[in-house]
């Protein structure tokens, strides 16, 4: 039979119904998470050096496409492995987390992988919930350029303003399509990923939050103004920074780096 197109429905399911749709054999594995061996500090594209103190973000569902998705259709991968639980990474711990339920699939190599990008749901624990709220992130540091400094403190979310009928936000809230070659065999293997969050600042312009007011010298941005009809200038340049952010995390390459690993 050949390759059968699905959603986010339970792949192990719809796999055993059709006798195992790419001919792969059905495999399981452990999952486990943690932040990219990276420095604190770094210089971004933009040249701002930037000290991260808090980068954190809510991962998950995960689907592994053996054809990438595509970016104007929801759902649209052939998946043949699957991770069904969320897990919010602290992209500076480089210790590896593991993830309840692993992930399970088929056999069979994976060129892409579908990341929802959501709130912290009820598996997460009550301080994350309580830092991330409705947003999918939080990030707080400092960035210096030139003679200029930016102590910054704020949510990580996808800008509500994005939105439109055609692609509503669950659309939006996505990594579409991350590269990745992960050949998933019949032997025992576990599946890492580790979160580079140097480039979630890519397009970042720091002197954007500048044009606002500090909190006891942080500057913030207000996700709920991007939505508003009528902005002040500081919430328009707050509200690009939040875009360039949000561009940051969806990243298709360098931000989510998987690997399969013997056991």
């Amino acid at each position: 039979m050949s390759a059968l197109k699905i959603s986010s429905v339970a792949l192990l399911t719809a796999l055993t119904a059709c006798g195992g749709t790419t001919g792969g054999t059905l495999v399981t594995l452990p999952f486990s998470a943690g932040g990219a061996q990276v420095l604190n500090t770094f210089t971004t594209t933009q040249g701002w050096t930037v000290t991260l103190q808090t980068a954190l973000i809510a991962l998950g569902p995960f689907y592994f496409n053996i054809a990438p998705p595509a970016t104007d259709v929801f759902r649209s991968g052939v998946v043949i492995a699957q991770v069904t639980q969320q897990v919010v990474v602290n992209a500076l711990d480089p210790s590896l987390q593991p993830v309840p339920g692993g992930a399970d699939g088929e056999t069979g190599t994976a060129v892409a992988v579908e990341i929802d990008l959501f709130p912290p749901n009820a598996t997460q624990s009550s301080s994350v919930q309580s830092l991330i709220r409705t947003n999918v992130g939080f990030v707080a540091g400092t960035a210096t350029k030139g003679g200029t400094t930016v102590q910054f403190s704020g949510p990580i979310a996808i800008n509500p303003n994005q939105a439109t009928t055609l692609e509503p936000l669950i659309w939006l809230e996505r990594v579409t399509g991350a590269a990745v070659h992960l050949t998933f065999l019949a032997t025992p293997q576990a599946l890492e990923l580790r979160v580079d969050p140097t480039h979630w600042f890519d397009l970042a312009n720091f002197a954007q939050l500048s044009q606002g007011t500090p909190t006891s010298g942080v500057y913030s941005w207000d996700v709920s103004a991007c939505t508003a009809q009528v902005q002040t200038a500081a919430q328009t340049a707050q509200c690009s920074f939040l875009t360039a952010l949000e561009q940051g995390i969806q990243a298709d390459s360098g931000v989510y780096l998987f690997q399969l690993t013997t056991r």
